[in-house]
């Protein structure tokens, strides 16, 4: 009889610890910084070179990336930032530099995230020589963390 009430009271315990739910942290949207692209050539094929500085206030980390994508490329294309724990991704590349995906990853697979540079604060400038158009973020763009 001592064992069953031993048991059953183990049982109980297990289960009310079980049912206590787990608080899950949110992430806080990654900060994105000195937001630029440029098509800098009038020679073909098209080349934009996109950049930015990170900040994580996830982890503490800062770090800038950046990348030289050409049409005709893969659409799809991972960038190494500076701290290689992210990457920069391009998902369908830029073939219009006033409106285009990209997003940042963790190396390590963890949650990362995804968006697309458009809208008023997205400032776009054309040239008849080179640099042909460049763009610029103003302000700090706030890069959602999808769990």
């Amino acid at each position: 009889m001592k064992f069953t009430s031993i048991s059953t009271l183990v049982l109980a315990a297990a289960s009310t610890t079980m049912a206590v739910p787990r608080r899950i942290r949110d992430l806080k949207p990654l900060e994105l910084a000195n937001i630029s692209a440029s098509i800098p050539f009038t020679t073909m094929p098209t080349t934009t070179i996109f950049g930015f500085s990170l900040k994580d206030p996830n982890t503490n980390i800062e770090t800038k990336c950046s990348s030289y994508w050409s049409a005709g490329q893969a659409g799809s294309k991972s960038y190494n930032c500076t701290d290689k724990s992210y990457q920069l991704k391009l998902f369908n590349g830029i073939y219009n530099i006033e409106e285009f995906d990209f997003g940042v990853a963790r190396a390590d697979g963890s949650p990362s995230g995804r968006s697309t540079l458009k809208g008023e604060s997205w400032k776009c400038t054309k040239g008849d020589q080179e640099p042909l158009e460049n763009c610029h973020w103003d302000g700090i763009f706030h890069l959602d963390i999808a769990k």
